[in-house]
């Protein structure tokens, strides 16, 4: 009997071993069921900036990530930041696989979460780039950047290049001022959460001066959200790389080299319509197009964290 037991207590053993491992085979199936061929996921997340949800970009937005789709054989997820930190921080989770930055915004998401910045929207490579004016009502009688001393100024976005960091450099560069001055040089310095937003307080006069992109008041004023008669640009910047899409750099190389020959062929009319210009496509950029917007935070002396934490 002795011998019986030990032989069916090394066959239950011996059952259970075998369990263990059809147990950890199919825990292993379901880690990987998230990932189709070549280790693609089966859903890729294309994060956008604040400030467009209603407008007709909003709808080119959503366009892009169907037609991408179809073309990838992927779901592809549209996610609309509450902020630019919130899309940053996105990425650095692993949750975007891709996202439209602004120039500033890049910069600190490839040292945040590995962005890799790859393609701009314009219509060749000599327009691939925009400014940053400051704006003031039109019936306020300012006309200079002097003129602004103890009024309240808008900026977009602490992470904004156009609305913040480019204005905040125009301002210590032309009145000489220091970075850490600027706070008290106005009366009240305010971020109103998108361009959006501080082109329609201009706008209204709820605000004496704001930083904005040139390419949001156009928008803005072709979607007929403003007419150019409710302001005036008292400044402009120097010319500003555009707005990069980025992909997070531990993606499948397979997959980042399917997405670039999406975008870079894309040639959907209605959506190049909607986003504001239909003549414009999708063309190549790299790291080095954004060393302008490094050496301006640079010459700032503020680290990143120090320019979101304002």
């Amino acid at each position: 009997m002795r011998v019986v037991f030990e032989k069916m207590n090394k066959f239950v053993v011996l059952l259970m071993v075998v369990g263990l491992l059809v147990l950890l085979a199919a825990c292993g199936e379901d880690a990987d069921a998230s990932e189709g061929e070549d280790g693609w996921p089966d859903k890729i997340s294309y994060g956008v900036l604040p400030g467009e949800e209603d407008s007709e970009i909003s709808r080119a937005h959503e366009l892009f990530v169907k037609d991408m789709s179809e073309e990838l054989g992927v779901e592809v997820e549209l996610f609309q930041g509450e902020d630019y930190n919130a899309v940053i921080e996105a990425m650095r989770s692993k949750k975007l696989d891709l996202a439209s930055f602004g120039p500033f915004s890049y910069i600190i998401a490839q040292e945040r979460s590995n962005a890799v910045p790859f393609a701009v929207r314009a219509k060749s490579e000599e327009d691939a780039t925009y400014n940053s004016w400051i704006v003031v009502p039109d019936e306020s009688d300012a006309e200079t950047l002097e003129d602004l001393k103890d009024k309240t100024i808008l900026f977009a976005d602490p992470a904004s290049t156009s609305g913040h960091l480019f204005p905040r450099g125009i301002f210590i560069d032309e009145l000489g001022l220091k970075n850490d001055e600027i706070e008290s040089y106005f009366s009240s310095v305010s971020f109103s959460g998108s361009h959006d937003n501080s082109i329609l307080a201009i706008a209204a006069g709820d605000a004496d001066a704001a930083g904005v992109c040139s390419t949001c008041v156009e928008r803005a004023i072709d979607g007929g959200m403003v007419s150019e008669s409710d302001f005036r640009i008292i400044k402009e910047s120097e010319p500003i790389p555009s707005s990069p899409i980025s992909y997070r750099g531990d993606l499948p190389e397979s997959l980042v080299e399917a997405i670039k020959d999406f975008v870079y062929n894309y040639d959907n009319e209605t959506y190049f319509e909607q986003a504001g210009d239909v003549e414009s496509r999708y063309i190549p950029v790299d790291e080095s197009d954004y060393d302008i917007i490094r050496d301006t935070a640079e010459n700032l002396d503020m680290s990143p964290e120090d320019l979101l934490s304002n």
